[in-house]
């Protein structure tokens, strides 16, 4: 084995306290950390092996004033070793438990740093989640712009990242109920205020399912006449296939001077032979497709969120 390694390894927000027992483990066993890089590479040496205490800080103002603040901690016996993504690390030989080797002398500073953490971390992925995630799904899945193939490619991956966040706020929302219940206590006022952002968050999963309901679902009527059938759909996400026995020299008028809005597909075929025609639409208009020989076909007519009535002729 080398004398250096790199180790994959993810902590989320409030387990920065096992964080520090890995890199305590660490060193004990002989592997003195170095770095952590993105996305959660951690970066050891070998070393003799000791009792090393790791503590993290999570602290944007001290980093600005970088060099005071280290002075700071170097004062109190503390190795400043890097910074990672608004944490500081910090090592002293020693075994933690004794007051003197904590950054954090008492609870309640333990409690204003997870608040810290909170507003310079969780709060921007909020934002990110409120003003861009949220509105480009609602945007892409309502497919105000036709409801195409690529909205729905944007849809879905939105709607992947809305899922990403949402679970990471519901993992997040549990330990950082779980550290402040450790810290504080348990109280009515505590409960309640995690069981409200709990209620956000499956408002916010209920609303999401709602959308993807209502523009993916399938509502629409199919009504026979003499002569074809008419398409009355509220919003078509599926096909309409109809058969019919056809003689040479008769003419499919297909008619959606109706259509309002999303993607209509057409197609004509003979049983067991490749489709005579097949189109896609955006628009309102008219088509006609004139059989060149007698047979049976399939006149199928399918849509992505079509709303807007198809009228199909048979002349």
């Amino acid at each position: 084995m080398g004398n250096r390694k790199t180790v994959f390894k993810f902590f989320t927000i409030p387990q920065y306290q096992q964080e520090e027992n890995y890199l305590s483990t660490m060193h004990e066993n002989g592997w003195d950390f170095n770095k952590v890089t993105f996305p959660g590479f951690y970066h050891f040496e070998k070393c003799e092996p000791k009792k090393v205490t790791y503590r993290l800080d999570y602290n944007r103002e001290g980093i600005r004033n970088k060099e005071e603040y280290v002075q700071m901690f170097s004062d109190c016996g503390w190795e400043h070793i890097c910074d990672f993504v608004g944490y500081s690390y910090f090592r002293k030989e020693g075994e933690a438990g004794e007051e003197s080797e904590e950054i954090f002398c008492d609870d309640a500073s333990r409690l204003d740093m997870m608040k810290r953490v909170f507003m310079g971390r969780i709060i921007p992925l909020i934002i990110i989640f409120a003003l861009v995630i949220i509105p480009q799904l609602f945007i892409n899945t309502a497919g105000y712009n036709g409801g195409s193939i690529v909205h729905d490619v944007f849809s879905f991956s939105f709607l992947g990242l809305a899922i990403l966040y949402l679970v990471l706020f519901s993992i997040t929302a549990v330990q950082f109920y779980q550290y402040e219940k450790r810290i504080s206590g348990d109280s009515p006022g505590i409960r309640l205020k995690y069981v409200g952002a709990f209620a956000i968050i499956v408002a916010l999963v209920a609303g999401i399912a709602l959308l993807f309901w209502s523009q993916y679902r399938s509502s629409y009527e199919v009504t026979e006449n003499n002569n074809g059938y008419v398409v009355e759909a509220e919003k078509l996400n599926s096909s309409v296939v109809k058969e019919y026995d056809l003689k040479k020299g008769e003419t499919i008028v297909f008619d959606f001077a109706e259509f309002q809005r999303g993607h209509l597909y057409l197609s004509v075929t003979e049983s067991g032979k490749e489709p005579i025609f097949f189109g896609d639409f955006y628009n309102c208009g008219s088509e006609t497709v004139e059989i060149q020989n007698d047979g049976h076909y399939e006149i199928e007519m399918s849509g992505e969120k079509m709303t807007g009535n198809v009228e199909v002729s048979i002349e």
